[in-house]
């Protein structure tokens, strides 16, 4: 039970608030000695199995795992009697990369650590060459996922992305998806968007199941526990075994594209990857129209018109289309297809409304090769949009290579986190500040195709012009405006640009931006119309690659229009025609909170105008 150092006992409640013991006994060695913590808690140290840049070159860190408990206390590490580190140890807990000359031949060499300049442990380390990090090994994509909500989940998601593959355990309702308490998968979805989601996977074998069954009782479904040892989440990749199948699941993807490698165990039969249409997600949805056909033994594609009625307020809904093309490495050898009324084998087609449950089983034998492949393509706007992003982003560059893939989504993103260095020794902080700034730069969506086509709020298809142009959404620039707005400009002024034409797409497609544009609709999620400073602010920090007098005239209308329905939502703001006329909400005519933030999204528009050198509106909105 004990090891020489730091040890530590960890109880976790899944369940419930509290627990009660009526005896804690903890036994060890008789020759262990329990010492004496004052300053610090040294956790742990060991030999990290990375390299690291540093100003002397490359270097092999000791990660040095500590705690504060009290005062100031200095840590210095030396190694064969040299120093090579030394800071202070304040308020929390570090794993500082003390670093090591990187070597070229194993050696063994002996450090010591120092509180104070008093020694408190010291041992033999064993050093090796290691293979040289990037940012991108800082970002731990399941940090943050616990107790989160349907746009935060583990999985190898591009900046951006339109396709956003992760596993989901969890129930429907709200904060639905992925939680690290349940031990189980029900399925690989591919949307993780605020109010909308769909396109869910999940190899099994044995007997066939077509219901996924409930998040507290694996056996309930076809979900499957999975050995939380074997789950990892960095940046580019996701893996887990699942025990009940014997089944390795790794996923990777591109910005409008996910890629599946599945090991199945070759002495179990019934294997099979199930296409489930209808699964738990944050906010409900119908299906009001689904097609699945059988292509070839290689390739099935279809779609999945999808409708979540109330999703703010009972006169907002959300509609959109999921189109797809799914291509195998390997020929099938079987399909189906099932509704709630009930399944069918050896089919060729699904094609059904109003289905309360809709789904595909593609069957493979595991006996010659026990490894499926599976790359897929979607679409907002057709399935030959579908087949076009596959192969332009995986198809055509990668072909069937995972690793590739993987590599090239992991250098997507060392191209922005290479932006921000921050200058500090503590893993733990490298690991919370560039996984942060992925969340930043991640968990918003991209809707438009490699063509440029987009869908509008009124279900027209539209098209961008400018190949660097892409139809953005998210649930509300509310929460954006406080800090990334800002964040964004500064560090991915490119992707602001973005930001700014894709509202004014919208403008130009339906006449009003969008405060929460979550699938290009009109969703008047949270209050103001934020996307103002979104656009000015970007102005302001000289990011101007757009029609700055269309970017005028749209947040000039949005502050002097009352709103009204667009499509299945609602442009504009709800409480403007009071505030035009009073100059503030009154209680009784509104939100009388909505006066500040519609005086600051006014005052955010004159600073516009004084820009542009338009004085008298400068006034009126100031």
């Amino acid at each position: 039970l004990w090891n020489t150092g730091g040890n530590e006992i960890n109880l976790t409640i899944l369940q419930g608030s509290w627990v009660m013991f009526d005896q804690v006994r903890l036994e060890g060695p008789g020759t262990a000695r329990l010492t004496e913590n004052r300053e610090v808690f040294l956790r742990k140290v060991e030999a990290a199995d990375y390299e690291i840049e540093t100003k002397q070159g490359k270097a092999q860190p000791l990660l040095v795992d500590i705690e504060h408990l009290s005062g100031d206390p200095e840590l210095s590490v030396e190694l064969d009697g040299e120093e090579i580190f030394i800071g202070k140890v304040e308020t929390g807990r570090y794993v500082f990369e003390a670093p090591m000359p990187a070597v070229t031949s194993s050696r063994k060499s002996r450090y010591e650590i120092r509180i104070n300049g008093k020694k408190i442990q010291n041992g033999i380390i064993e050093r090796s060459p290691q293979r040289s990090i990037s940012l991108a090994d800082y970002v731990d994509t399941k940090m943050g996922t616990a107790h989160s909500r349907w746009m935060i989940a583990p999985g190898p998601w591009m900046p951006f992305s339109m396709v956003k593959i992760s596993p989901d355990n969890q129930n429907g309702g709200w904060q639905a998806g992925y939680d690290p308490i349940f031990e189980n998968i029900g399925g690989f979805s591919h949307i993780h968007e605020w109010t909308m989601s769909g396109l869910s996977m999940l190899p099994t074998n044995g007997s066939l199941v077509t219901r996924i069954g409930d998040e507290k009782d694996p056996d309930d479904g076809y979900r499957s526990r999975i050995d939380k040892s074997t789950e990892e989440a960095p940046l580019g990749y996701y893996k887990a075994d699942l025990t009940d199948y014997g089944i390795t699941a790794e996923l990777t993807a591109t910005t409008r594209c996910s890629f599946q490698r599945y090991t199945f165990p070759k002495d179990r039969d019934g294997a099979r990857i199930l296409l489930d249409l209808r699964t738990p997600a944050e906010y409900g949805y119908e299906l009001k129209d689904v097609m699945i056909r059988k292509v070839s033994d290689h390739r099935i594609e279809g779609y999945s018109n999808q409708h979540a009625g109330n999703v703010w307020g009972e006169d907002i809904a959300q509609d959109y289309i999921i189109h797809f093309v799914m291509e195998f490495d390997q020929a099938m050898t079987g399909f189906g297809v099932w509704t709630e009324a009930g399944i069918v084998e050896n089919t060729n087609l699904l094609q059904v409304e109003n289905s309360k449950e809709a789904g595909a089983f593609i069957r493979f034998n595991p006996e010659k090769n026990n490894v499926v492949q599976v790359r897929t393509g979607i679409s907002y706007v057709s399935i030959e949009n579908a087949a076009r992003n596959l192969e332009e982003e995986i198809s055509g560059p990668f072909g069937w290579d995972f690793n590739a893939i993987r590599q090239n989504n992991i250098k997507a993103w060392n191209d922005l986190l290479e932006r921000v260095k921050i200058s500090s020794d503590d893993r733990r902080e490298k690991m919370r500040f560039y996984t942060n700034m992925y969340r930043a730069l991640c968990s918003r969506n991209t809707y438009s195709d490699v063509d440029g086509s987009w869908v509008d709020a009124n279900e027209n298809i539209q098209k961008l012009n400018d190949p660097q142009a892409y139809a953005m959404g998210c649930d509300a620039f509310w929460n954006t405006f406080w800090n990334l707005n800002q964040f964004w400009n500064l560090v991915t002024p490119e992707w602001s640009n973005r930001w700014v034409n894709s509202q004014l797409a919208m403008y130009e497609a339906s006449g009003w931006l969008a405060k929460g544009p979550a699938g290009m609709e009109y969703i008047p999620v949270m209050v103001a119309e934020h996307e103002i400073p979104l656009i000015v602010g970007a102005y302001q920090m000289g990011i101007r690659d757009f029609d700055v007098e269309k970017a005028y005239e749209a947040v000039k209308k949005m502050q002097t229009t009352p709103g009204r329905k667009v499509g299945g939502g609602y442009a504009g703001n709800r409480d403007l025609a009071a505030y035009l006329k009073y100059q503030f909400v009154p209680y009784d005519k509104g939100r009388f909170s909505n006066t500040l933030e519609y005086s600051f999204d006014d005052w955010t528009v004159s600073q516009f105008a004084k820009a542009l050198g338009k004085a008298k509106d400068y006034q009126d909105f100031l």
